[in-house]
């Protein structure tokens, strides 16, 4: 055997393997450059829409999907709550009016809310402001579970109610209890990868203004009261305001008539 012609067909053969190799890895990187310079990113496709937003959270979050109970309120419940009138309603429900109306000041504001209901009701401290609404003379605040807030549950639900002096006279109350994980934590979609989807649905229109973003968490089914992470965005398209909350996983929209 001539191995010196062996030698040099062997060194023939992984050179053209290698230009092959090489070839190959640059016919790739040529493509997935296309691929790019074709797909328009997220903020692209917003902007061609004209759907501008606020500084948006950054990045993806992992979130773990939760379960929770319903909490059924005792009679040792009721002896904590002071200078109020209390009763329980159907076991999982606290509603109560005060002795003396509880003054908030001529204007109404998130902190003094607040306040009020960690110094009055049970669990205070983990409830957050949805909503307050002038008309109806009504503040309505949801449970939080690691200071995300568990969005239109109403078994996680407080209901204040005010009279015409801005003197908060009583309120209703549910909770849940007994919160833990029970998947383990997913990575979620970004805030502007969800606002994309929501526009790609035809929830969110062109021409809308993304005003506010939060990553909290819902469910569909409250009887099981296993709850996903799902982002809630607050909307205007011209006159109008809209509340859009999408599944943080799937991108599922979902729907809330009575998100208030």
């Amino acid at each position: 055997m001539d191995w010196s012609k062996t030698k040099t067909i062997f060194i023939l053969v992984f050179l053209v393997l290698d230009i092959y190799l090489s070839c190959q890895l640059y016919f790739k990187h040529v493509k997935n450059q296309y691929e790019v310079i074709g797909s328009p990113t997220a903020e692209q496709s917003l902007k061609a829409a004209n759907i501008t937003f606020v500084d948006l959270p950054k990045g993806k979050a992992k979130r773990p999907y939760i379960s929770a109970e319903e909490k059924v309120f005792t009679a040792k419940d009721l002896k904590k709550l002071k200078n109020q009138q209390a009763e329980i309603v159907n076991g999982q429900k606290l509603s109560s009016v005060f002795d003396k109306p509880v003054k908030l000041g001529t204007k109404i504001k998130t902190d003094q809310l607040e306040a009020v209901i960690q110094e009055n009701m049970l669990y205070g401290s983990r409830y957050k402001l949805w909503n307050y609404d002038k008309d109806l003379n009504q503040a309505v605040f949801y449970e939080t579970y690691n200071g995300k807030m568990i969005f239109n549950n109403k078994n996680a639900k407080l209901t204040v109610y005010l009279n015409d002096r801005n003197e908060i006279i009583s309120y209703d109350q549910t909770y849940l209890t007994n919160i833990k994980i029970y998947r383990e934590e997913e990575e979620t979609l970004s805030a502007v990868k969800a606002v994309e989807a929501l526009y790609k649905k035809g929830t969110l229109k062109p021409n809308s203004k993304v005003t506010k973003a939060e990553l909290g968490y819902y469910t569909r089914v409250p009887e099981l009261q296993v709850l996903v992470p799902t982002w809630h965005f607050t909307v205007k398209h011209g006159n109008e305001t809209e509340q859009l909350f999408i599944n943080a996983f799937e991108g599922q929209v979902n729907e809330m008539e009575n998100a208030q």
